[in-house]
């Protein structure tokens, strides 16, 4: 299962039912901000969440755990969590 952490907060995944569809990529408010830069790469590795072979990656440096892909993920492989004070 992938993971990002922030704020006693995980975003989760469930990779095997991941379908690729890029969703989550295009709403994260930070891959959005990336996407500004004159030389935007979509395989950047800086980007929060990204898709790779097929499945969505969460890069738990730059993910925030804001909650926004889960919002829009077809599937719902994504999800916030909220960690016990002893994880965080």
């Amino acid at each position: 299962m992938a993971k990002g952490k922030k704020n006693n907060k995980v975003l989760e995944m469930e990779e095997s039912h991941c379908i690729g569809c890029g969703i989550c990529f295009s709403v994260c408010p930070i891959n959005a901000k990336l996407e500004k830069k004159d030389e935007f790469d979509p395989d950047d590795e800086n980007l929060a969440i990204r898709v790779v072979n097929g499945k969505a990656l969460i890069n738990e440096e730059t993910c925030i755990v804001c909650g926004t892909c889960t919002k829009h993920c077809p599937i719902g492989v994504l999800s916030v969590k909220k960690l016990e004070s002893a994880e965080a």
